[in-house]
């Protein structure tokens, strides 16, 4: 009798968890309109504390490198905010022509393909490729990416004290965690993962979007600059953000252009994502994140699902962050191996 109570015991904890966790993942969503911009502001403070470092190491004391870092923020949150805003608006006005535009090509394309004997009626290929649904879709991120420019002032202040209170941060972790040394360990493990995957990612998308840029520069794309933002950003989202940065481009190449000026540039994001994705981005990674390839797909769907585009671009992150508390706990230890990239040696 008495050696059940240890099993019962474990599986009330196990659904207490899960009961706790269902609660606060609900409070997260509800309160997502505040967690975005939080969420965008420590992205922001991981990645320009090592311009911190930087300055501190050459000798510029610690407020006036702050001081620094901040001015530099600003005055890049305002010109990026700025600059992008405008960009959105003047590419939203004119998503309505590129649409009319691409249900002509798609018109002469159905007539190409009942000369050639093909026979494919024009509502049925109007169902496999609908122009309506691929500006909306497009219409629906950028809207959605400009709305958080909105926040401009929120995302910049939070910045600031996030970076101000880095150091304070740590060592109060440190102080709760005394006395369990393995668990403080554990912290610090997760935290230095984090903060690595964000400035490697930082390194590989600003690499992703020059090459962009000089991509569709050179082809004469319309907002090359935005797309090369784009670029920048969407390269956070595992799996299909290289993907989704290609459409616009290959599309405006189509529209504005031709075929071959978009196979072209289809050929140049392939290209492009092959080199950084399988050669440059894994020798800068070194070891894997701790996730299997499932985990991370699906939990780009999630948090895609759970925060917007937002929670695609952070989900390795926040996965991290929860495969490391499923990992404190005997009874949920099982769940964050699962969600381990684990290998049985050979």
């Amino acid at each position: 009798m008495s050696s059940e109570k240890p099993i019962v015991w474990r599986i009330n904890q196990l659904l207490f968890f899960f009961m706790s966790f269902g609660v606060i993942m609900a409070l997260a969503k509800w309160t997502s309109d505040l967690l975005i911009p939080l969420m965008i502001s420590a992205m922001i403070a991981l990645l320009l504390q090592p311009m911190m470092h930087w300055l501190q190491q050459r000798g510029l004391p610690r407020p006036l490198s702050l001081v620094s870092v901040i001015t530099a923020m600003i005055t890049l949150l305002i010109l990026f905010g700025v600059f992008v805003a405008a960009e959105i608006n003047a590419f939203v006005g004119h998503l309505g022509e590129i649409g009319a535009q691409l249900r002509g090509i798609l018109d002469r394309f159905d007539l190409f393909l009942m000369q050639q004997g093909i026979p494919i009626e024009k509502q049925q290929l109007s169902a496999f490729i609908r122009p309506e649904g691929i500006v909306s879709f497009f219409k629906r991120m950028l809207l959605q990416m400009g709305n958080q420019f909105s926040n401009t002032l929120l995302i910049l202040f939070t910045s600031s004290f996030l970076i101000l209170d880095s150091v304070n941060f740590r060592n109060r972790l440190r102080f709760i965690l005394r006395e369990k040394p393995e668990r403080e360990q554990a912290v610090e493990k997760v935290f230095d993962k984090i903060y690595t995957y964000f400035i490697i990612m930082a390194k590989v998308s600003l690499i992703t979007a020059a090459g962009a840029l000089l991509l569709l520069w050179f082809f004469d794309v319309q907002y090359a600059l935005l797309w090369a933002v784009l670029t920048f950003f969407l390269n956070f989202i595992p799996v299909i953000g290289s993907i989704i940065a290609a459409v616009p481009p290959v599309i405006l190449g189509l529209v504005e252009h031709s075929w071959s000026t978009a196979m072209w540039i289809a050929l140049g994001y392939l290209l492009l994502n092959s080199i950084v994705g399988n050669i440059l981005q894994p020798a800068m990674m070194g070891r894997g994140l701790g996730l299997s390839s499932f985990t991370v797909f699906w939990s780009m769907v999630f948090w895609g699902w759970f925060f917007g585009p937002t929670g695609m671009i952070l989900s390795v992150p926040l996965t991290m962050g929860v495969q490391f508390l499923l990992m404190q706990y005997d009874e949920t230890r099982w769940l964050g191996f699962l969600l381990s990239d684990y290998k049985e040696n050979a």
